[in-house]
């Protein structure tokens, strides 16, 4: 009998989940679902299984230990699931940006039940004012909640991922296996092969910090023999750029008019490959913060000094500053070709070593265009409406002029013999051109802001020379079709944050109306009580005029007390009868007589 009691007493005494916590593990379950999905794709898992995982952890924590306060190990969870966020919120992988956002507003629900929780929990206080409605307050909160985070996401994460980032950063040292495993697009070269076929992957390379897309330009290339393309500068009697600490000062390129007086765009880079020696920028970089020591190119491009094995390790971060003057389709075409420098026509605009039907090509496309803005759109537009995109394009035979090739008898190809082929054509014409390498933009994230570059985004394409300006770049792939091209709609959140102010407006008033409901809706239940009560309404316009008067009624005083006062405040003795009349009809059984009631209606009318 004494050990069932014993056991009696302590299933008595053992600590059970409140009701009122139970509805806790739901948005703590979503929460932490929500980062366990992100983190478990960044450990390369499917990320079903990560939401699942935490969501079984956010129920199990809150309703299977009942030893522990359910408060505290639900902010325990909450903590871990902020740190997990912080950890895996930069990740470069698929866009999972709506996950965060679910995670941080079911954070901040959970936080609010708990408190409500809390209050259930505690015995009410006799006479005292119950809770309101718990799915009502819920839905309210949730609401907000989900407004406030998503403009906070829209508006504050790209800014506060900017400024509390590292801008310079050494990243980890590049080892022989470091740089030979890393493609040939992030190595520097002084030569482009055109009859290599490309095999990008979607292993992201690096990520940009930038206010707006640009072409991430590596390297230039301005002598073409038929089959590849190479730079005419010597490699080896190049100079180091010296460093002001971290920061590197890079001349302009000679005759560069947007290198010296373009208006000034920043880049972040962050480095996710395992090697690179090239430092990547729009064009055209003039300051670079790094630790590494720079080789500046006569063309402008810069990269890391020491040969292989020194470079940028994964990790690395660098910023580069760079200049170009804003360019329209008007001021390219007035771009005055008379004044092109000799310098760069002898080395951009001579003939190129190609077949003669390559040239006559050139001239016949351009031969209605009387700018050089329009005849390299006319190069482009010959291109896009008779050569198409392909990396299994067919290679070029042995000892065959790949741009003729291309042009005459394939006529499917990749970008570098695309790009080539503009170059090609334009020079023929005497247009100042060069061939160019790097990456595209890249796909922007959609939670920070940040554009995101793999293997597969290494590109090639065009710049022509315009007097005035300085080099311009023309991507001709764009205009080439692709059998199977699909168009993205963009993110929900990146088209969002094209209309930030706009949805910052729409919150506030969404945020205010939410504060306000509850006054309206209690204002609304009193004019109905008024007007289904006498003396309701006479009490209120009682109340009103002594407001007016500079009197409120204490929440304490009874009708007739609070008349007296305002008798003896107006000098009026009517309002004692008033007073009187209105106790009688509140707290008396029968009410008052319909005479004392037209009596007092008569005085408040008077005031």
């Amino acid at each position: 009998m004494n050990l069932v009691g014993a056991r009696a007493g302590s299933a008595t005494h053992r600590r059970r989940v409140a009701p009122a916590y139970r509805i806790v593990a739901v948005p703590a379950a979503v929460a932490l679902g929500s980062v366990g999905g992100i983190a478990a794709e960044h450990a390369h898992s499917p990320w079903v299984f990560g939401v699942l995982g935490g969501a079984l952890a956010a129920v199990l924590g809150v309703l299977a230990l009942p030893s522990i306060p359910t408060r505290r190990v639900t902010v325990a969870l909450l903590g871990l699931g902020g740190l997990a966020a912080l950890r895996h919120a930069s990740f470069a992988g698929t866009d999972r940006s709506w996950l965060l956002v679910l995670w941080a507003a079911a954070t901040m629900l959970t936080l609010v039940l708990v408190d409500r929780a809390d209050a259930e929990t505690v015995p009410a206080l006799r006479d005292g004012v119950p809770l309101s409605n718990r799915i009502a307050e819920t839905a309210r909160v949730a609401g907000v909640t989900a407004v406030v985070v998503i403009v906070a996401v829209v508006a504050l994460v790209p800014t506060v991922t900017d400024r509390l980032g590292r801008h310079v950063w050494p990243g980890l040292d590049p080892n022989a296996a470091s740089v030979l495993g890393a493609p040939a697009s992030l190595k520097s070269s002084g030569e482009l092969p055109l009859t290599t076929r490309p095999r990008p992957s979607d292993a992201v390379v690096f990520t940009v910090d930038a206010s707006h897309a640009d072409f991430w330009r590596g390297e230039t290339f301005d002598e073409y023999n038929g089959s590849s393309w190479s730079s005419s500068f010597p490699r080896d009697r190049l100079d180091v750029l010296g460093h002001v600490g971290t920061k590197v000062q890079v001349a302009p390129e000679l005759y560069d008019e947007g290198a010296r007086n373009g208006v000034e765009f920043r880049q972040t880079f962050h480095i996710e490959a395992s090697y690179s020696d090239v430092v990547f920028a729009a064009p055209s970089a003039r300051l670079v913060e790094t630790d590494k020591l720079l080789i500046r190119e006569p063309d402008g491009t810069v990269r890391v000094a020491g040969g292989s094995g020194s470079g940028f390790g994964k990790g690395a971060v660098y910023t580069v500053f760079s200049r170009g003057i804003p360019v329209t389709e008007p001021k390219l075409r007035a771009a005055d070709t008379t004044r092109i420098p000799g310098a760069i026509a002898k080395q951009y605009a001579q003939t190129p070593a190609t077949t003669a039907r390559v040239t006559d090509l050139a001239r016949e496309m351009t031969a209605g265009a009387t700018t050089t803005f329009d005849k390299v759109r006319a190069i482009e537009s010959w291109l896009g409406a008779h050569t198409e995109y392909s990396l299994n394009a067919p290679l070029s035979p042995p000892d065959v002029d790949v741009v003729d090739d291309f042009l005459f008898r394939s006529r499917i190809g990749w970008c570098e013999q695309i790009a080539s082929s503009l170059v090609v054509l334009a020079r023929s014409v005497g247009i100042p051109a060069r061939l160019v390498t790097g990456f595209v933009p890249g796909t922007q994230d959609a939670l920070t802001g940040r554009f995101v570059v793999r293997e597969r985004d290494a590109h090639a394409w065009a710049e022509i020379y315009f007097p005035g300006i300085g080099w311009q770049g023309f991507d001709p792939t764009a205009s080439v079709p692709l059998v199977g091209k699909s168009t993205s709609g963009g993110s929900w959140l990146a088209d969002a944050r094209h209309n930030a102010a706009s949805l910052a407006i729409a919150a506030v008033m969404l945020a205010l109306l939410a504060a306000a409901t509850p006054h309206v809706v209690t204002a609304a239940r009193r004019r109905r009580a008024r007007r289904a009560s006498w003396s309701a309404a006479a009490l209120h316009r009682l109340e009103r005029a002594g407001r007016k008067a500079g009197r409120a009624r204490a929440p304490a005083e009874t009708p007739r007390e609070y008349a007296c006062a305002l008798a003896e405040l107006l000098g009026d003795d009517r309002l004692a009868a008033v007073g009187d009349t209105l106790d009688m009809a509140l707290y008396s059984a029968s009410g008052a007589p319909e005479v004392d009631r037209a009596d007092t209606d008569a005085v408040l009318t008077s005031l």
